[in-house]
């Protein structure tokens, strides 16, 4: 699964600007054996409500944000996830070898937004933390997803949540990667199931 893949323009785009959108790269089949299995495993109960804050600051608050989430670790494996997986630590590598970020480890979740369902504006931090520094989201919904479909990422290209913003429709195969720290982005309610893979390049704590 995409173990071809070039990553220069990844990394080019990123140091660029700090942020890039890749339409369709992954292919369809890659994107329906992720969705697959991510289906299997909410039938199975694993998924949990998200929160916000982390240990002790740790709440769920549907008023800020209402997916529900799996972490990927040694217990949510498959074939499929742990090709994702690898390709991401191909990239972790890259990421390294050319901007020398110090990353030492990547971390993701499944990601699913019943219909509905919204994340308000935020940063990919936590407060007095700043390890995570690149954050990705791989979308596994159809590719013929649609505005009307609701469920955009909208990145605020200043420095607060207002003003210019890129929005990027959660197309199956989209990879979208941006600075965790630099840009509040949202998450728009989603017409119908919405479904992800999203995940962060982090330093040492």
């Amino acid at each position: 699964m995409v173990v071809g893949h070039d990553m220069t323009p990844l990394v080019d785009a990123l140091a660029d600007h700090g942020h890039v959108v890749v339409p369709a790269w992954l292919p369809a089949d890659a994107v329906q054996a992720l969705r697959a299995d991510a289906e299997g495993l909410w039938q199975a109960g694993r998924f949990r409500h998200a929160g916000v804050g982390r240990g002790a600051d740790f709440q769920v608050r549907p008023e800020i944000r209402s997916d529900r989430v799996l972490w990927l670790d040694d217990a949510v494996t498959t074939p499929a996830l742990d090709a994702y997986l690898g390709t991401m630590e191909r990239l972790r590598e890259a990421f390294n070898r050319a901007l020398y970020l110090g990353l030492v480890e990547f971390g993701a979740h499944l990601a699913v937004y019943p219909p509905g369902a919204h994340y308000r504006p935020h940063l990919d931090h936590f407060r007095n933390t700043r390890h995570r520094v690149i954050s990705s989201i791989l979308y596994l919904n159809p590719p013929e997803w649609c505005a009307e479909d609701g469920g955009q990422l909208r990145v605020y290209l200043g420095r607060d949540p207002q003003g210019e913003a890129l929005e990027v429709l959660p197309a199956g195969g989209t990879l979208v990667l941006f600075l965790a720290q630099r840009f509040w982005h949202e998450v728009l309610p989603a017409g119908r199931e919405r479904w992800s893979i999203t995940g962060w390049f982090c330093r040492r704590p």
